[in-house]
This record gives structure tokens, sequence and C-alpha cells, in this order.
């Protein structure tokens, strides 16, 4: 059994596919954890969540996008922000119909004929902020979607109220540009796409395309969510598989 990383899939159900065999992953006996933010983006959410589904081990990791769309389906409340920044192809996905064709202001209630199955629910109910894994060999490793403050553990963070930082945070990357970060071997995170860090630095195979690894945290978002990438990665070896380029759904 292997344990895999999937970075931000943002409904590329084919490119989802694409990596899924490049990897040769096993759907029975293989791990994937998912570094969030599974909606937005491209057209195909629906056909990502039953594909996950299908997945035997599997941990989600909540992403912003995510969490914008779980409040959806709490509060059946749509942030005009959301709609804009990729939550119209989620909608789209699912049957919905949003009145307007161009950039929405304020918070609305237009989304009609939405239907998301029981079983999607279920699995966008069922994430952690965070995960921790620990391999045979002992390297210790975490997986979240934004980032966090070093000085805290997860824990800490989430009791002091400050959780929306693990889906937000950005600033890890920065401090690990200059120095190791503390208690893991390593570092995985999401949310912020590899691709503006190109210019400087290449991937772990010394392309300009795929994952990037400053000291002991690796960035998966290669930004296959918009004009970019989706990545896999097998956590142990580090080896990584990629999907073609992407195509913007709405520019």
């Amino acid at each position: 059994m292997r344990t895999l990383v999937i970075g931000d899939i943002h409904g590329r159900f084919n490119a989802l596919k694409q990596v899924l065999s490049k990897s040769k992953f096993d759907y029975n006996k293989d791990k994937l954890i998912i570094l969030g933010d599974v909606v937005d983006g491209g057209k195909n959410t629906k056909e990502v969540i039953e594909e996950l589904l299908k997945i035997k081990n599997k941990v989600f990791v909540l992403g912003n996008h995510d969490k914008w769309f779980l409040d959806y389906i709490k509060y059946l409340k749509a942030e005009s922000i959301w709609i804009n920044q990729g939550g119209r192809a989620t909608f789209e996905s699912y049957g919905g119909i949003i009145a307007s064709d161009g950039y929405i202001i304020g918070n609305t209630e237009i989304i009609k004929n939405c239907f998301i199955p029981k079983t999607h629910i279920k699995f966008f109910e069922n994430y952690v902020l965070y995960h921790e894994e620990v391999l045979k060999n002992k390297n210790n490793m975490i997986f979240v979607h934004g980032g966090f403050d070093p000085n805290f553990n997860p824990v800490q963070i989430i009791d002091m109220g400050e959780e929306n930082s693990l889906l937000w945070d950005r600033h890890l990357i920065q401090i690990a540009k200059q120095k190791i970060i503390p208690n893991y071997d390593k570092v995985f995170v999401g949310h912020t796409t590899t691709q503006p860090f190109y210019k400087e630095y290449n991937d772990i195979k010394g392309n300009k395309k795929g994952p990037i690894k400053f000291n002991n945290l690796i960035m998966m978002d290669c930004g296959g969510g918009w004009n970019g990438r989706l990545a896999i990665m097998n956590i142990e070896t580090e080896e990584y598989w990629l999907s073609d380029l992407q195509e913007p759904v709405y520019r």
C-alpha cells in the first residue's frame, strides 16, 4: 500500500482521472490524502466527488473553497465572492442555475435547481482541518490546505479559534523559504499555486511545472483550477505525476 497526496482538484474530473491513472493508483489498497479545494474552477465537481467516493482509503482536508460550498449546503446561502471565484461552475455541475451571467455583487439567493446527493453532502461533512501521518520509517508529516503558524501546533490553533488560518494561510511558505518548519519531517500544503514561483525556482524534478519544495515544505497546488496542472505525489518517495495543462472555464 502506498500513500499519495493530491493538490487542489478544483472540479477537474479529466485531470483527476489522468493523474490517478499515471500514478497507477489502486482504489482499494492505496491511500489518498486530498489537500482540499476539490470544488470550483472546472465544470465537473459532481463527477470529481463521484470518483473520490470510489476510493476506499482517503482523507479529505478541508479547503477554503470547500468551506464556502459546505456553508451553502448548511445554510443555503452563497457568497458572491465564492460564486465569482469558481462557485458558478460548481453549482452548474449539480444542475444549478444562476440568474446572472455577469459579476454578482452582494449575497445572493438566486441559485435554482441545485441538487446535491446525500452521499456528496456526507463526503464534504467528513472533513479534517489537517492530517498527520507517520510512516514506518518514523517520518512525521502534516497535511494542511493553507498553512499554519509554526509557533503553535494545529490543535492549539483550533483551540484559539483560528482554524480559518489552516484554510487561508500563505505565510508558512515564506517561512519555509528561509528555514525548516519545526516538528515535522515534511509539510504538505495546497491553496497557493506554484505558478508564480517558477520565475525563480524549479520544481522537485528541476522543471517549471510541478510541485515545489522549500526545505521540508512541499507545495502541491500547481494551478490545475485555472491554467496549470493537477499534481499527485507519493509522500515517501516524492515521485509525482501531472495532468495536462488546463484551460480556464470562465475568463
